[in-house]
């Protein structure tokens, strides 16, 4: 949760005709796959915004910051930077309330109570700029991190007391019975009867005290379907004779209030949390929160939804992983869909189609505990002193400070701004910031792409094309090899922004462009995560990197060439061995021509014989990845194989590309490896590393799942942990240490 209040001596910059100095700022705000920009503020160097924003924390963004941009805004010229500044959003989870070990259960005014963190944060510049002599801005803002769970607890404790009817602290059968009905549960009678007998109670005789009851609701909310009972044929309708719960529809309790009126959940408005929703009336006993009033600002400040749509990912929650989007932001890739449709045949604690606050629709087609988390963040009133939501319809940092003719032109030159969409605006996370980046290109190179490969059987499948591309990489990769190519350098450096104090040689030592290319970086540069871990699977490359859980979610998210097979990849040589691969996870590991192009082991193993096929030189750009062309099967590649005692046999096929001279494998058959260990290395050009493994060989981090679902590349380094063997296989166990016994041994034992 965060407000975003105001700032501080911001300085004066020259307007377009730069005949007088304006500052009309307006804050860029982003975290992870969410973005969110701020209204203008016209002519003041110490704006109040006083607007908000509420957005979820998955376990794997922890580690990130949330980053603020300021700039001021120009009417027609682009808009001009002034500072940044970002804070870690670990020190926030540290200080939210914790529950107790025991019960799971948060102590009472750990529901929000807890105040928000003050934040007075100074603007810092990449480059030293005029005024830092004469300015010190700051910006000022209010955070905190709020736990679901406890949201959850408080909605659970607040509405059982509204059906504790002798106010004893306690419910009995009776009234825990009428709570769920309310509810539209399904649960059964004897379900309901285990929450009185997990205390040791008896269900007709006694009661439950209202922290127990929590703690069974809970439990049966998180329940995997495996462990859920399914619903009797005659328990399969609802009983429509009981009357519609008095809390839910709209009427007040007998003290004349609806419950709903005392509490204190932290969280935005009702309008915060169904941006994508039509306006309908709201409910007769909830305040109706009144629309922000209008701001004389710009058209350039409206946000270019179109451009933003989110994008459906078919993700079941787990019980431990609450995938939640009540962000404002349409950005977020990760919007979780609920149940499947078989999950009407298994018991419920809540069923109810619409959310009776805010009219959100479809709520049964959600999991539960969503449904209940999604009830008591609407049920909340606090930051009733800020009245404001900032727009949160932008893809990237990058979009949202652009002007809107920017984003035509962008939108007819490179197709559709939205995460994984099939277009030369190439977006990626940055796994390190958790920023949403565009990869940086030359226009020609974006605009090129796009016309060859859009629709591509017309003008890349051609023996003409295949000729053209063949001789056009042979002579870049010659052009490149003269001592010429060395001026091109520092330019290369300065487009793309590289860090020279990473690389081992000085850069004036390169004597072609081609030595630059394919450059050593320091030891220290990319560290090796979990060295002593063999089970633990790393990032071969600096690359872009998109992980399958199997070969057909592969070809049906990302790899869209009409031919594409496992055994057209590996070629004739090892067309025997694709049987082995059939349901097996798969790792792509694109390199852009701005990264380290020499490539490393990803597992502990012994280097299998190798084998080179001929072929073609088509881009591994992803919008032709996802042509009818089968870039991977026909473009040049070396196949080379790595038997690893935790993960089997591992296939790394590494592919080169346009404008590619050649593949150089640096490590011999039988050789053995370790991870991180130099493999090989790419000359010009952008290419691509195809990784397979054998089915149940590898789990991926949750993050790299998430993002591949979404179409989504995430830009990672060398030695990266990028996930786990999951099972022990040959004797050999997660620690790399050896049992004695083979996995079939094992299981005749």
């Amino acid at each position: 949760m965060l407000e975003i209040q105001g700032a501080a001596d911001l300085p004066r910059l020259k307007n377009m005709t730069r005949t007088g100095w304006d500052m009309d700022p307006f804050v860029v705000i982003s975290f992870g796959k969410k973005v969110f920009r701020t209204r203008v503020i016209r002519h003041s160097l110490n704006p109040v915004w006083d607007e908000k924003m509420l957005f979820h924390v998955r376990r794997y963004e922890t580690s990130f910051k949330v980053q603020l941009t300021v700039l001021d805004w120009d009417k027609l010229s682009s808009n001009d930077y002034v500072g940044d500044a970002r804070f870690d959003v670990a020190e926030l989870v540290g200080d939210a309330p914790q529950p107790d070990p025991r019960t799971g259960l948060y102590a009472d005014g750990a529901d929000g109570g807890h105040p928000m963190k003050e934040f007075q944060l100074p603007l810092t510049t990449a480059r030293e700029m005029p005024w830092e002599a004469k300015h010190a801005p700051v910006l000022t803002l209010r955070a905190k991190y709020q736990p679901y769970d406890a949201l959850r607890q408080r909605f659970w404790s607040q509405y059982l007391t509204q059906y504790d009817v002798d106010d004893t602290g306690a419910m009995s059968h009776l009234e825990l019975t009428s709570m769920l009905d309310s509810l539209g549960s399904t649960l059964s009678a004897q379900t309901i009867d285990s929450f009185f007998t997990r205390f040791g109670k008896r269900p007709l005789e006694d009661e439950l005290t209202i922290p127990e009851a929590i703690i069974c609701l809970e439990t049966e909310l998180g329940r995997p379907n495996s462990e859920r009972k399914r619903l009797a044929t005659e328990d399969s309708f609802l009983d429509t004779s009981l009357s519609a719960t008095p809390l839910l529809s709209g009427e007040e309790s007998a003290t004349g209030k609806s419950f709903l009126d005392g509490l204190d959940f932290s969280g935005p408005p009702l309008s915060a949390l169904v941006s994508d929703d039509s306006p309908t009336e709201s409910s007769s006993y909830f305040p109706t929160v009144p629309a922000p009033a209008p701001y004389a600002t710009e058209p350039s400040e409206v946000g270019l939804t179109t451009y933003a749509e989110p994008i459906p990912l078919p993700v079941s929650p787990s019980p431990n992983s609450r995938q939640l989007s009540y962000s404002s932001s349409t950005s977020d890739a990760e919007d979780p869909s609920g149940n499947s449709p078989s999950a009407d045949t298994f018991e419920r604690v809540i069923n109810v189609k619409n959310c009776p606050l805010c009219h959100r629709p479809r709520l049964n087609s959600k999991a539960e505990v969503d449904i209940v988390t999604h009830l008591a963040i609407c049920a909340s009133q606090d930051w009733a002193g800020v009245d404001r939501i900032v727009v949160g319809n932008f893809v990237t940092a990058s979009q949202a400070q652009r002007k809107w003719y920017t984003k035509i032109l962008s939108k007819v030159s490179s197709g559709d701004y939205k995460l994984g969409a099939n277009s030369a605006n190439i977006i990626v996370q940055n796994r390190m910031t958790g920023q949403l980046e565009e990869e940086k290109m030359q226009v020609y190179v974006r605009l090129g792409i796009r016309l060859l490969y859009k629709g591509a059987r017309s003008r890349m499948e051609g023996a003409r094309a295949r000729r053209l591309l063949k001789s056009l990489s042979v002579k870049q990769g010659i052009k490149y090899d003269s001592p010429e190519s060395a001026r091109g350098i520092p330019a290369f450096v300065q487009f793309h922004g590289l860090k020279v104090d990473e690389i081992l040689e000085p850069i004036n030592s390169f004597k072609t462009f081609n030595e630059f290319f394919y450059r050593k970086l320091k030891p220290s540069a990319r560290p090796i995560e979990s060295p002593d871990d063999p089970a633990r699977l790393v990032s071969a490359a600096d690359c872009r990197l998109m992980v399958f859980e199997t070969v057909s979610d592969a070809t049906r998210l990302w790899i869209k060439g009409r031919e594409f097979t496992v055994a057209r990849l590996l070629g004739s040589a090892y067309q025997d061995q694709a049987e082995r691969y059939t349901g097996g996870a798969l790792a792509i590991f694109r390199l852009a021509p701005q990264d380290y192009h020499r490539f490393h082991v990803p597992v502990d193993g012994t280097i299998g014989p190798m084998t080179d096929i001929a072929g073609e030189y088509y881009t591994v750009n992803p919008q032709a990845i996802r042509s009818a062309l089968d870039v991977y099967g026909e473009n040049v590649r070396k196949i080379v194989p790595i038997d690893s005692p935790q993960f089997g046999r591992v296939v790394a096929v590494c592919i080169g590309a346009m404008m590619v001279g050649s593949i150089k494998i640096t490590v011999e058959e039988g050789e053995q490896v370790k991870r991180g260990q130099e493999l090989g290395y790419f000359a010009f050009g952008g290419s691509t590393i195809v990784v397979l493994f054998e089915k149940g060989m590898v789990e991926w981090d949750e993050d790299l799942i998430v993002n591949g679902r979404a179409s989504l590349e995430t830009l990672v380094r060398v030695g990266m942990g990028i996930g786990r063997c999951p099972v022990r296989r040959n004797g050999w166990n997660h620690n790399g240490s050896y049992s004695g016994k083979s996995l079939d041994s094992n299981l005749k034992v």
